[in-house]
């Protein structure tokens, strides 16, 4: 078959050779009658003139053959351009179809043959390759290799397309090569094939987490919470858990995933120390988190007469040195004083800007007139106290402007 459709290219550019002869030379042809038309319609104009000059035509008559002689070149000439221009076309074009013809031909030929050859290559480099690849460290195994590797992956799935492990490991592989896109959708056909696979689960739900797709980490946690059910003790979901609750700041559920991956490790293996720390900082973090602080803020006789009417209470916590945004704050309109709220991490003002947070507070309470937090002219506050965070009530007196 190859040397079939070698041979057909061939013929193909012979014949677009031979063409281009051809045409140059009827070019070369027709160019000849137009020179030998021009010399012999020069001379004859000389010839008219002579007879005239010498009497044998009258004056109407050189006229009138003069001009059927003009004529006739004219028209003669004529012709000839047009077949001359036709031949040129017919000479580039034809050619030029067939070179291309033959251009694809080869292409098809060697192109995708080639390709071929390196795809039947790789799979039957594969029992190979995937010991190497599965059985020894990354570091010693080329991106080349990965490369060969998924490439016979990819036909053993084209051949078999219902294993869920060659799914599996595929997605690994594209996970290792940075072609996330094509992790994911390995990852979702090993699902739709095996949906209770833990590992699956777990690899998946590590790779969506990588984004910063809301859809995407939701789809990640319920993958998470569904190789737990399967698997309640799984270390690699309790790791997964706890790094995810610690990052969207669940301590509690951060160090309990972290406690009970502790209980299964040695005390002398590598990854027991960090944990350690980790539930260490997850616990303190979580007392932190748990902090409350009361305030009951009272009113002088002179601040409660200059109150406007239809004004708003602010209470808040910000840090005594940095930025000036609350880290907690309860808002409600002016009533009968005193009054007391409860500031906690509950009242953010942002998800990742809390009380626990600060290593000193700034309790701050103000009447505003126009309903915002700003300081304004007309505004009426106490003066700020500066504490260390702790659980404790204090009171605020406003009694100026």
């Amino acid at each position: 078959m190859v040397k079939h459709l070698a041979l057909i290219a061939a013929v193909a550019i012979a014949a677009a050779l031979l063409l281009l002869v051809t045409g140059r030379r009827q070019r070369e042809q027709q160019r000849t009658r137009l020179d030998v038309n021009r010399e012999l319609y020069q001379q004859r104009k000389l010839e008219l003139v002579e007879e005239r000059d010498e009497g044998l035509l009258t004056e109407s008559t050189f006229e009138r053959a003069n001009a059927e002689l003009d004529k006739r070149f004219v028209s003669e000439n004529t012709e000839l351009e047009q077949l001359h221009d036709q031949h040129v076309g017919r000479s580039i074009w034809v050619p030029a179809l067939l070179v291309m013809v033959a251009t694809v031909v080869l292409y098809g030929l060697f192109g995708s043959w080639s390709l071929q050859r390196e795809a039947d290559d790789a799979l039957a480099a594969l029992p190979e390759l995937g010991q190497k690849v599965l059985t020894q460290q990354d570091a010693q195994t080329t991106p080349e290799e990965l490369q060969t590797f998924a490439l016979g992956l990819r036909q053993r799935l084209a051949q078999e397309p219902n294993d869920a492990v060659a799914w599996l490991v595929y997605a690994r592989t594209m996970v290792a090569l940075g072609s996330f896109e094509q992790a994911m959708e390995a990852y979702k056909k090993s699902l739709q094939l095996e949906p209770n696979r833990v590992g699956t689960l777990l690899g998946y739900a590590q790779l969506l987490l990588q984004s910063q797709d809301d859809e995407l980490l939701r789809e990640a946690a319920v993958h998470l919470g569904r190789a737990l059910e399967l698997e309640p003790f799984n270390m690699d979901g309790l790791s997964l858990l706890g790094f995810v609750a610690f990052q969207r700041g669940d301590w509690q559920q951060a160090v309990t995933a972290w406690e009970l991956l502790l209980h299964q490790l040695p005390t002398d293996d590598e990854r027991y120390q960090p944990i350690a720390a980790a539930v260490a900082e997850s616990k303190q973090r979580l007392a932190t988190s748990e902090l409350q602080l009361t305030v009951t803020v009272t009113l002088t006789d002179a601040a409660r007469e200059q109150i406007p009417t239809g004004a708003t209470l602010f209470v808040y916590v910000v840090a005594a040195e940095g930025p000036r945004m609350p880290a907690a704050v309860v808002r409600q309109p002016v009533t009968e004083f005193p009054v007391t709220v409860t500031l906690s991490d509950a009242n953010a003002m942002l998800p990742d800007y809390r009380l626990s947070q600060l290593s000193q507070w700034q309790v701050m309470a103000r009447i505003s007139a126009d309903e915002q937090i700003e300081a304004a002219p007309d505004d009426l506050d106490a003066e700020p106290v500066v504490m260390d965070p702790a659980t404790a009530a204090i009171e605020l007196t406003i009694d100026h402007p």
